[in-house]
């Protein structure tokens, strides 16, 4: 596993082994987020889908939940 300095978390720790989501924004995350914080952040978006009534495959929906996670990650909208 790649070690990555995480946005999150601020800690040097293993990196995911590719990117979660194509694209930017999955080149982002897999640059700046490691393994324990990607995790949480799994567990945050599942509440965030059942709590509020979210559906990924809604373009709109999956939008919110792509900065959701830029803000849980601490990704600048550059990354």
């Amino acid at each position: 596993m790649p070690q990555v300095e995480c946005s999150r978390c601020k800690r040097s720790a293993d990196g995911l082994e590719r990117p979660p989501l194509p694209g930017e924004v999955g080149q982002a995350v897999a640059a700046h987020t490691c393994v324990a914080c990607w995790k949480e952040w799994l567990a945050a978006q599942v509440m965030l889908i059942n709590e509020q009534g979210l559906s990924p495959a809604n373009p709109e929906h999956y939008q919110r939940l792509v900065d959701e996670m830029r803000v849980f990650l601490v990704l600048e909208p550059g990354d």
